[in-house]
């Protein structure tokens, strides 16, 4: 199923113009919810997120009720997988267009494995939140993420995990990233310039129920290899075990089973407020 601000169309005509700024100058945002049986998981964080970018780049005037009730109707007709929605800065700077279209699961390997790498591009702590006007936006110029995650491929690996020029976790190209030692769950800070992970978000609000032990913090490289276990956040990973990061083999604890189970309830508890 394909929607064009709003309007039902073919995958053949699901396109953009090649004069579009969002094609030749990444001049757009995107959101990617996951559905559970028919239900959004987590769909007004989205939103909420989805609304923060558009401000942080200039968007005017989007009706993201519309955008809601078109994002539930498209998921009404899947079971699985997930929504994807883009705001996309068409030929002028005033104009945009809205694309909204369903994605397969994706496939995750058993074995889930980093490579650390470099991203110069990237804030990296060097400014606060409300310091810098793009700090946290989700927008469709991936490319230089994209290619991390190319280059540890061909390496070996299932994907990267960027550091700041101190070697300083950030995140993953298209997720962010936990820890755990001994009972605790840490996370990196948004103030390293990372996304505002929706599921990381959810890491926080176990933490503030009592359900985890949860700590936001910083760590460099060489440190994370002394945690006792790392995975992976993101809409299709809610805790997904890494079991090596550059050399070092990873064993799973048993608070990672407790964070999927969290997540598992909370997706359950939503859908029923939901109904």
């Amino acid at each position: 199923m394909y929607l064009i601000n709003g309007i039902e169309v073919s995958k053949d005509n699901f396109n953009t113009p090649i004069e579009s700024l969002s094609f030749w100058r990444g001049d757009g945002i995107f959101e990617a919810i996951r559905i559970h049986n028919g239900f959004l998981f987590a769909v007004d964080r989205h939103l909420k997120r989805f609304e923060r970018s558009a401000n942080k780049m200039l968007f005017k005037n989007i009706d993201f009720n519309s955008i809601k009730k078109d994002l539930i109707k498209l998921a009404s007709n899947f079971t699985e997988g997930y929504v994807r929605v883009i705001i996309s800065r068409s030929e002028t700077v005033e104009s945009y267009d809205v694309y909204m279209f369903h994605q397969k699961p994706v496939d995750i390997p058993e074995n889930y494995s980093l490579q650390t790498q470099l991203s110069p591009w990237h804030p990296g702590g060097d400014f606060l939140l409300e310091e810098n006007q793009i700090i946290g936006t989700k927008s469709t110029s991936y490319a230089l993420n994209v290619t991390q995650t190319r280059l540890a491929e061909q390496n070996g690996f299932t994907d990267a995990l960027l550091l700041n020029r101190n070697n300083i976790i950030l995140e993953g190209p298209t997720f962010s990233l936990g820890w755990i030692k001994d009972d605790t769950v840490y996370i990196p800070d948004l103030d390293l310039g990372i996304l505002d992970s929706i599921t990381r978000q959810y890491i926080n609000l176990f933490g503030a129920k009592g359900q985890l032990n949860v700590i936001e913090s910083r760590i460099t490289a060489d440190e994370i290899y002394e945690m006792d276990t790392v995975f992976v956040l993101s809409t299709a990973k809610h805790g997904k075990f890494v079991n090596k990061i550059d050399e070092k083999v990873y064993e799973q604890s048993p608070v990672l089973k407790l964070i999927q189970e969290c997540f598992i309830e909370e997706i359950e508890a939503e859908k029923q407020i939901s109904n």
